[in-house]
Formats: structure tokens, C-alpha cells, sequence
């Protein structure tokens, strides 16, 4: 199955080992929530053949989110940590070879995550951050910023020159004019293009969260506004909404959120895919007054039960597959014999995701 479509510094360990093969350790300095995460992964079926997997793993935010531990478990003839790719992806890779009778691994993570909320005030921001940024106003494969993106950006911004009221212009709009659809696979295919097709035929545009992540990303961006997608996975109840949160067993909690960069404020969070989540799910109107109050709350706000992972879209990973580029990176990644592995098909491999919120 071809997956071209689908969703520097490197320490090789190259020996079979039954205790954890690496583990880091950090302290929480704060009263943030702390989740216990264990993720299992078992490709022992693929007999007689080579496989390979590729995790995304989170890493540190500052104000936001910080990974207190991490261990590695696994019979794997090779496995290392890497952040060796354009978005600086924090990954996990692991390999069996076609003679190992067993293949699996099993990850634990300590991450203390707090609620994120922009203030928008002015503030000195690093030289080298706004450099940086500007790295997320190019256009990807999947995410342009011209013909249909460009023309609808300019149009729902109209003459307005602020940044910040560009960018909730855009976000008001993409929550005004999509809506959530379950029969979607995952998070979505994330095209920009095909989601104002959908606007255009059918007068409103229907998705998952990296579809209307990808949308409010293009536009911002075509408008002058670093953004990013920021894939990550939900790991505890939500204090707003069930439509927010998860249980302890989130193997399909995969979200994505959305980033954008002002120069004076610095990066500043929203989510206007979950607006479309709480319509569905407690079946109220967009324009009542709680689609209404969560919709102004999003804007500058993740909450935390949700963990971040990556940026990375329409990027090569390491080492390189065989399928080739990924277009996004928020589930685990696997091949067999150079054959894609569908993670949404439990016959290719079997994972599992767990958390447990826990104190201090």
C-alpha cells in the first residue's frame, strides 16, 4: 500500500534489550497536571519480514507543556531517539529484522502540561524567534497560499491591517463556516484546497480537526501570518467538555491544534476545529451563547488534557522510509518490507495508548 498520501542529533543503541534503553528525567517546577502515559506497540505478526516503526514523541513547551520522564522497553535490534527532520520532530525510531520472533516496545511518559492562555500583550520577543517563524509562511504540498487560499484570505480580512484581528477574522470565519463530520477517517486528509471546494459546492465545508487546522493555517498564512498545525494526542478529561477530553484509554485521541505568530506577542494558541467538536457533541446551535463563549475562549487557549507532538507536514522523516515524504506526523508511523502499515487498521499492527492523571 503506498502511503505518499498519509497522514541532528542521533544515539544509535544497536542491541536487544528487556530494560528500558534510555530514560530521561526532568522535575515539575509548578501545580500543573501530570499524566502517567504508557503506549504499547506490538508488530510480532509480520514474521520473515523487516519492520520499522517511527513514534512521534512531544517535547518541551515552555509555559505549556514539559515531558518529566521518558523510557523505552523494546526487543528492537536498533532503536534511538532523533529529531533529525525539517520540523525538528521529536521521534522515536525502532527496527526488527525479519529473523526477530517477537516485535514490540513499550514507552513511558511523565508529562506535566498546564493551561496555556495568551494575554496579548505587547512583549519583547528574541530576534531569533521571529527569524525562525518565518519558516511557517511558506506554502507545503498540502498547504498553499495562493489561487482559492489567497482569494479567500484576502476576503474575509478585507482592509484590515492588525495581525491579531486578521488572524481572529480568519479563526471566526473557519468556526462560522465549517462543520465536524464523523464519517471522516483520523484527523483528516489537512487540504485547503479541498475544504474551500467543499465551501464552494456545498455552502459550508465538513472535517476533522486537521482539515480545519490546515484551512485556518493556509489562510493565516497567505495573509501574512506565521502559522502551524500542532499535531498532539488527548490525555485526560477536559474541566470544559466532554467534547474536549478523553479517558484513560486514548489509543484515538489524536488532535490537532493550531499556532500563529505575531511578532510583538510571540506564538499564541487556538483550536476552532473543537468549536465544531462542542456543536456536534452537545448538539447546540453555532450562534448560542455557549458555541458562542467557547468559541471567544479558544482563541489564545489550549487546555491541559491535550499534548502536543509535532508540526511537521509535508516532511521526510529519519532514517528515511520507503513510502516516502509524510504529510503529517501525529500517529505512529510503520512499514513492513518497505510496505506501509496502516495504523487505523488492526491487522497491519496493534497499538495502545494509556494515561493516568496522577498527583505529585
Amino acid at each position: 500500500m503506498d502511503r505518499r498520501e498519509f497522514i541532528k542529533k542521533t544515539a544509535i543503541l544497536s542491541a536487544a534489550c528487556s530494560l528500558p534503553a534510555f530514560a530521561s528525567v526532568q522535575k515539575a517546577t509548578d501545580n500543573s497536571a501530570i499524566y502517567d502515559l504508557e503506549w504499547m506497540f506490538d508488530l510480532s505478526h509480520h514474521q520473515n519480514q523487516e519492520c520499522s516503526l517511527w513514534i512521534p514523541l512531544p517535547s518541551n513547551i515552555t509555559g505549556f507543556q514539559n515531558v518529566l520522564e521518558l523510557g523505552v522497553q523494546t526487543d528492537a535490534k536498533i532503536h534511538f531517539e532523533t529529531t533529525n527532520n525539517e520540523y525538528d520532530a521529536r521521534t522515536l525510531y525502532l527496527s526488527w529484522t525479519k529473523d526477530a520472533s517477537v516485535k514490540t516496545a513499550h514507552i513511558s511518559l511523565k508529562v506535566a502540561l498546564k493551561n496555556r492562555q495568551s494575554s496579548f500583550k505587547i512583549q519583547r520577543i528574541c530576534p531569533d524567534e521571529v527569524k525562525k517563524a518565518q519558516q511557517f509562511l511558506a506554502p507545503t504540498a498540502h498547504v498553499p497560499i495562493d489561487g482559492a487560499v489567497a482569494y479567500a484570505a484576502h476576503k474575509i480580512v478585507g482592509n484590515e491591517k492588525d495581525l491579531l484581528k486578521k488572524a481572529h477574522k480568519i479563526y471566526d470565519w473557519i468556526v462560522a463556516n465549517s462543520y465536524r463530520d464523523e464519517a471522516v477517517l483520523g484527523c483528516g486528509v489537512g487540504s485547503p484546497n479541498g475544504m474551500l471546494a467543499a465551501l464552494e459546492k456545498e455552502g459550508r465545508m465538513g472535517g476533522k480537526c486537521l482539515d480545519m487546522s490546515a484551512l485556518t493555517v493556509a489562510l493565516m498564512r497567505a495573509v501574512g501570518i506565521p502559522a502551524r498545525e500542532v499535531l498532539g494526542l488527548r490525555i485526560g478529561a477536559s474541566s470544559l467538555s466532554s467534547a474536549f477530553g478523553t479517558g484513560e484509554e486514548n489509543t484515538k485521541g489524536q488532535h490537532c491544534k493550531v499556532e500563529f505568530f505575531i511578532h510583538s506577542m510571540g506564538w499564541i494558541p487556538c483550536d476552532p476545529a473543537d468549536i465544531t467538536k462542542l456543536i456536534l457533541k452537545e448538539n447546540i446551535a453555532p450562534s448560542s451563547p455557549r458555541a458562542q463563549e467557547m468559541s471567544a475562549k479558544f482563541f489564545g487557549f489550549w487546555e491541559n488534557n491535550w499534548m502536543a507532538l509535532n508540526s511537521l507536514r509535508d516532511a521526510e522523516i529519519y532514517p528515511a522510509n520507503t513510502q516516502g515524504m509524510l504529510d503529517s506526523f501525529g500517529y505512529p508511523y510503520a512499514e513492513a518490507e518497505g510496505e506501509y502499515l496502516d495504523p487505523f487498521d488492526p491487522k497491519a499492527y496493534r497499538y495502545a495508548y494509556r494515561s493516568q492523571k496522577v498527583s505529585l
